[in-house]
């Protein structure tokens, strides 16, 4: 039996894990873990969209079929964001919000050495802040009723 994907209990849980490994210092964690919060901010705009009957740049209706991708992700929502989609009000400039997550962000470097760049505190501070500011966006589509 298959599970349906819920990215809205997921990018809270993320969250959530992410913030604390970052109050803990522990950087690598608390970084992975925030790439998460982007991939279910994405999926859950895209979900929000095709609700509305807006059909994917390359034609694909499933979410899950992006996997990870965080990049075709992110051009996903840019299409929403500057078209006349009533969910373009909840998609932020990925690329201009996150730049360090887009950058540095990709669910294989899980197993990466301690000297990575994912386990420095300055990189974490700003990875913080853009998650930060994608939270921000899913509290108020929450406070909006627009999540299910």
């Amino acid at each position: 039996m298959e599970m349906d994907d819920n990215y809205r209990d997921a990018v809270y849980r993320m969250y959530e894990s992410s913030d604390v490994l970052f109050e803990k210092q522990q950087w690598f964690n608390a970084n992975y873990l925030a790439g998460y919060v982007l991939e279910c901010y994405c999926k859950l705009i895209l979900l929000m969209a095709v609700g509305q009957g807006y059909a994917f740049s390359g034609g694909q209706q499933e979410v899950r079929k992006f996997g990870h991708a965080v990049s075709g992700l992110r051009d996903e929502v840019d299409f929403i964001r500057l078209g006349n989609c009533a969910v373009a009000g909840y998609c932020i400039d990925v690329q201009e919000v996150c730049p360090n997550i887009l950058g540095e962000w990709n669910p294989n470097k899980r197993y990466g050495a301690d000297s990575s760049v994912l386990n420095t505190e300055a990189l974490a501070v700003k990875i913080h802040t853009e998650m930060e500011a994608l939270m921000d966006m899913v509290i108020k589509m929450e406070v909006d009723g627009v999540l299910a």
